[in-house]
């Protein structure tokens, strides 16, 4: 299999420690320690659980303690239960040695810290929040002593004495330090939590373990711009974000390897298609180190890997050639249309045939939303591409699928994805126009839809001249879409333009119904999916929201 070295279930260079009947791993941000989707079995638990019986060995793990998804670091689980009664003795009796590393800001301020000292408060946690109250709670007591101070940020060492839910980020934020990267708490937006697990000791056995902490904290803490860092700390940002990826393999040969900050990685995006890897490149250092990325996803299985260069600039002054080589940098070509699997759909795509492949990987979560609501609906879908959203509502059973489109060739490769999917595309409707204009049509018709997707490009032009822009059109297309949208119906309404935060995004459907004479009954922000992890500013590419309306 293809990519089999970028996605094992965990790292074997993360395991710290692995005898005696106790194992010690570095977990990676973005991993919930246990619990999440269980039909997945993306958390850690489930991950060293697999790890273990690849090696033929017991996969019985005793779970004493916790990290937040986005805290890395040591972290502690018994293989064998005779040690459970020490090492839960040890934990609730405070005798577990346990230090932190993390990098704050003092914001506007000032902060209470001093070079060194302790915080106590009482917190409470209701709803997966925790706050400090004046009585009542639980007391949490943590010693710190400053490491480095750079400006207004510090790189603080952390020893909680006691056990509470998110306390170090509370606490922290409370004396007006929070931690970089909590947006929870009200920490500066970052690229990940810089809160890091770095030593952990027992008493019984007798053993400490060190997780080195990131070189991304140095950079937090100079407030030095992301780069790509060394080859070494690239090679790492790339295997941490395949083994995150891995629970994807048994449902899709198509999804985001990696996905620029979020990531870790500025300015470089991977796409995963069946055997072959497309590497998208948005920044100059990203560009110059091309063949380096290229040779590494060779060397980790893929069979050919394909270049985008995605300029911030206008693409339609480039040429498609220079943008999209239609051969490989690296590997073997792909001839002709390639098929890719995602859960019970399959699609063609096509890897050196300009900027885009005919499948958005990053629409994956999205598109299987879509097909628990869409059963028995009149659905429409905008900008339809080559109609990844059309194929699976029919596959739900949708009653009939309109896929909208000014591409001619777009709507040709949608109809042999139908095809594909044994989907006959004379049951379903093809248009080719201008999807605001065929809006306006459809509204003095009357036609009405049960399900709407709106998953316009940020910017785009028509034959006749027409600009469309999502800073000043996704609401005017919104209100026109909620004109055709029957009571109770849902829209599904999708931006991947990046200054448009969810906020900003929210705001724009309120604002788009009050132009259409319409009550929202719902608006539901969609998380990111798992191979699209939030970026600082959010999520990335892409922001997601359902919306219902009376």
């Amino acid at each position: 299999m293809a990519f089999e070295a970028l996605f094992p279930a965990f790292r074997d260079e993360r395991i710290l420690h692995d005898q005696g009947g106790l194992l010690i791993v570095d977990k990676p941000p973005g991993v919930v320690v246990h619990g999440g989707d269980e039909q997945r079995a993306g958390d850690l638990v489930s991950r060293l659980k697999s790890m273990l019986r690849a090696r033929g060995q017991s996969d019985y793990l005793g779970v004493h303690q916790r990290l937040d998804v986005g805290t890395s670091g040591a972290i502690a689980f018994t293989r064998d239960p005779a040690l459970n009664a020490a090492i839960a003795a040890q934990m609730e009796g405070h005798a577990v040695e346990r230090v932190y590393v993390a990098v704050v800001s003092h914001g506007t301020r000032r902060s209470a810290l001093a070079d060194s000292g302790a915080l106590e408060q009482r917190l409470l946690t209701d709803k997966g929040q925790t706050r400090v109250v004046q009585s009542g709670g639980q007391r949490a007591f943590t010693r710190y002593r400053t490491l480095h101070r750079v400006r207004d940020r510090s790189m603080l060492e952390l020893r909680p004495e006691t056990g509470r839910t998110h306390q170090l980020r509370v606490q922290l934020a409370h004396v007006g330090a929070a931690i970089v990267g909590d947006a929870a708490y009200g920490g500066l937006a970052a690229e990940r939590l810089f809160l890091h697990a770095r030593d952990l000791a027992f008493e019984t056995p007798t053993l400490r373990c060190t997780a080195p902490v990131p070189k991304a904290f140095d950079d937090a803490l100079h407030q030095r711009t992301a780069g790509l860092g060394t080859g070494a700390r690239l090679r790492e940002a790339l295997l941490d974000a395949g083994c995150l990826r891995t629970p994807l393999c048994t449902e899709t040969d198509a999804f985001r390897v990696v996905n620029d900050l979020g990531d870790g990685v500025p300015g470089v995006c991977v796409d995963r298609y069946g055997d072959y890897a497309v590497l998208s490149l948005s920044s100059p250092e990203a560009s110059d180190r091309c063949r380096e990325l290229a040779d590494l996803l060779l060397e980790l299985g893929a069979e050919g890997v394909y270049v985008k260069q995605r300029a911030r600039a206008d693409l339609r002054r480039e040429s498609h050639g220079e943008l999209a080589p239609k051969e490989p940098l690296v590997g073997r070509a792909v001839h002709g249309a390639l098929q890719v699997r995602e859960k019970n759909a399959r699609f063609h795509v096509t890897l050196d045939d300009g900027l885009s492949c005919g499948l958005f990987v990053d629409q994956r979560e999205n598109r299987a939303r879509l097909a628990g609501f869409c059963g028995g609906q009149q659905v429409l879908n905008l900008f339809s591409y080559t109609c990844s959203f059309s194929v699976h509502a029919a596959l739900a059973s949708a009653a009939r699928v309109t896929s909208v489109d000014l591409s001619g060739s777009a709507l040709a490769r949608g109809r042999d994805n139908f095809r594909l999917n044994g989907l006959d595309p004379e049951a379903h409707s093809f248009v080719q126009t201008d999807a605001l204009e065929w809006l306006l049509r459809a509204a003095k018709r009357g036609e009405k839809f049960g399900v709407v997707i709106l998953d316009p490009p940020s910017f785009s032009t028509s034959g006749k001249g027409k600009t469309f822009r999502v800073a000043d059109g996704y609401q005017r297309a919104l209100a026109l879409v909620f004109a055709v949208l029957e009571p109770g119906g849902r829209v599904l309404a999708v931006t991947n333009h990046r200054k448009t935060s969810l906020s900003m995004f929210r705001k724009l459907a309120r604002d788009a119904a009050r132009d259409a004479g319409r009550e929202i009954m719902q608006l539901k922000d969609l998380p990111s999916p798992l191979d699209c992890p939030p970026g600082p500013n959010g999520p990335l590419p892409a922001k997601s929201v359902l919306i219902s309306l009376k």
